[in-house]
């Protein structure tokens, strides 16, 4: 395939753009025919000090290379914010096609040591924030039948230590990635996540010189931006996947279960068995719930018709049945 991804046309509205990863994709999306809303309310990493001039600049720069650009310094987080957002996109560009929840911030310590004010300020920054966007911009994906959101996750949802609040906000954004991706899929609207390994001015934090080198070497943010553009164009049919991207690379991170062990009925017979029950050396990924619970289907069979549950949206949110039992 020789043709070349165009955006022409689109609109892409990209969160925390002022720099890093952001920017990297912000000016790839110009570059490829997007009109962007640079996104940046220009603080630090930990999310104080705003300076909207960040994304004045940024948007600056796409426009002197010749693109499309208008910059926005409201700080994401809350329900209102994400409206305002939104609005200024549809009034600078009259549509939206793309969602990029880039925006982060991080400050790393020991699990009790994050103060109450931080940690509600990442997790509205880092997982609040994407959320609300996501349902400011889902009416008019939907009314138009297309869209493409991209959240920009981490592998220290993996687990990475003195970083708790970080990576529980990183790791709701799979969470949110995978059902948003269950409900966008009939309507058009494709939602995958990604963990980047890019060099990004939280890395410059890390104290060890020679990791921060590795990253400066190898880990550019356009290097993992390059990719990233094809999931966010029409041609792609991915969704509900998260993304391992960096210096060129892509991989995918999965969910993975074992065949489990059955016929434990109390704490001995657990602690007799729980090395095996515990065993990965044989595991299959796991792909949405449903997935999941087929693993026990294949040894609790479903009875009477069908073949296991069929959950559409009436029966996951209970719509037609009363507080008190079925309608």
């Amino acid at each position: 395939m020789t043709h070349r991804i165009s955006f022409e046309g689109q609109v892409a509205i990209v969160t925390g753009s002022g720099g890093g990863l952001g920017n990297a994709i912000a000016r790839e999306l110009a570059r490829r025919g997007a009109a962007v809303l640079v996104n940046d309310y220009g603080g630090d990493s930990q999310g104080h000090h705003a300076q909207p001039v960040r994304a004045e600049e940024a948007a600056a720069a796409i426009r002197a290379d010749g693109g499309k650009a208008v910059a926005d310094g409201t700080a994401v987080g809350t329900p209102e914010a994400a409206r305002a957002i939104v609005a200024h996109a549809v009034e600078a560009f009259g549509r939206i096609d793309i969602l990029v929840n880039n925006a982060g911030i991080a400050g790393p310590g020991p699990i009790d040591a994050t103060s109450d004010e931080q940690l509600a300020l990442e997790l509205r920054t880092n997982l609040l924030g994407p959320y609300a966007l996501i349902r400011a911009v889902w009416p008019r994906m939907r009314e138009q039948a297309y869209g493409r959101i991209l959240n920009v996750s981490s592998n220290a949802s993996l687990g990475i230590g003195h970083n708790a609040s970080y990576a529980t906000a990183k790791a709701g954004l799979i969470g949110l990635t995978l059902d948003a991706a269950c409900e966008g899929q009939s309507l058009g609207i494709l939602v995958n996540a990604v963990m980047p390994v890019a060099h990004t001015r939280l890395i410059e934090g890390i104290p060890d010189p020679n990791f921060v080198a590795w990253f400066r070497k190898y880990m550019a943010p356009a290097k993992a931006a390059a990719p990233l553009a094809y999931f966010l164009s029409r041609e792609s049919r991915v969704t509900g996947r998260v993304l391992s991207i960096g210096g060129g690379r892509v991989g995918r991170v999965v969910f993975a279960e074992n065949d489990g062990v059955t016929g434990l009925v109390d704490a001995e017979t657990t602690r007799a068995r729980a090395d095996e029950a515990l065993d990965a050396s044989q595991v299959r990924p796991v792909d949405s719930s449903f997935a999941e619970l087929g693993l026990y289907s294949q040894i609790f069979p479903f009875e009477g018709p069908g073949c296991g549950p069929a959950l559409d949206e009436r029966a996951v949110t209970s719509s037609g049945h009363s507080p008190t039992g079925p309608s």
